[in-house]
């Protein structure tokens, strides 16, 4: 049975913690060319800098081959099955990265699939970032128990809450989620009123003596239309210098990035000091190297 990446709930703990633990392995340069001939696929539906970067240079530095594959230029785009597409794909490399605009598909393609399937992002999750975003605190406050450190997340139940979600159910985290109470049915779902993570529409109360503060766009990308009303319903949601004072006075600010200037977050927040944004997406890089380690052996 193939190992896959489409959901940190498809992890257990000690699964979780070991592809944590070999992201510092390959950010240490501890790797071969040890997937030498292999072809891994890149498929993506959706926008990508950071990812699509992060996994095509992963691939390079294990040694296996990047096959960039754009949608239109398939039979995807003229109404092949994702099925068939799925087992097309598997007779000619040894795993995919998939980043779609719909998790059904995604699930769909790996149930049709004999190779390794990675979420790369999907409407519902983006495992592989909160992988890069949890090694991230781990590296910075180094010897610090990742359950021991306050991570509050504001915005709405997007792929990322969703898979921080998950991470939080796993590793047992001191987590906070922050937002306007009708934007958090899918992370209220996952957590089943779990009484160890919070959830409320308390930016004051929540970021309080945090140690992270983690926030994200207030429209995803295909929700456009749902915008102005966004902006209205959040904006007591932005992390600004006032929100940061009230957090520990070691705390950091992260951003999954591109970051929407002045709606989420201040100019001053993401440049100050206390941020590590640019610190998660280099992170990224080995984080990739980690996951289509796992998903390979």
């Amino acid at each position: 049975m193939n190992k896959k990446m489409i959901s940190l709930n498809q992890l257990n703990k000690n699964e979780l913690e070991n592809i944590l633990n070999n992201v510092n392995k390959f950010k240490k340069k501890k790797y071969t060319n040890k997937y030498s001939g292999k072809v891994i696929g890149l498929l993506f539906e959706k926008f990508s800098t950071r990812t699509r970067l992060s996994f095509e240079s992963a691939i390079s530095k294990l040694g296996a081959y990047p096959l960039f594959i754009n949608k239109d230029d398939t039979q995807l785009s003229r109404g092949e099955s994702i099925a068939e597409t799925a087992r097309m794909f598997s007779l000619y490399m040894d795993a995919l990265i998939f980043r779609t605009n719909s998790h059904t598909k995604l699930i769909k393609f790996d149930d049709n699939s004999s190779i390794p399937v990675v979420n790369a992002l999907s409407d519902f999750e983006h495992p592989t970032q909160i992988i890069s975003d949890l090694y991230t605190i781990k590296e910075y406050f180094n010897k610090k128990a990742l359950n021991k450190i306050k991570i509050v997340y504001v915005g709405d139940s997007n792929n990322i809450a969703n898979s921080f979600a998950y991470a939080a159910m796993i590793l047992k985290l001191n987590m906070v989620f922050c937002c306007p109470n009708k934007y958090n049915k899918s992370v209220k779902k996952i957590l089943k009123n779990n009484p160890n993570i919070d959830i409320t529409d308390n930016l004051i109360y929540a970021s309080s003596n945090a140690d992270v503060i983690y926030t994200d766009v207030w429209t995803s990308m295909g929700m456009e239309k749902e915008n102005k009303v966004r902006l209205k319903d959040f904006r007591n949601f932005q992390i600004n210098s006032k929100i940061m004072d009230n957090t520990n006075k070691k705390s950091v600010f992260m951003h999954c990035l591109p970051a929407h200037i002045d709606e989420e977050v201040t100019e001053e927040v993401i440049s100050s000091k206390k941020s590590i944004v640019y610190k998660q997406a280099e992170n990224k890089l080995y984080a990739a190297m980690s996951v289509i380690d796992y998903v390979l052996s």
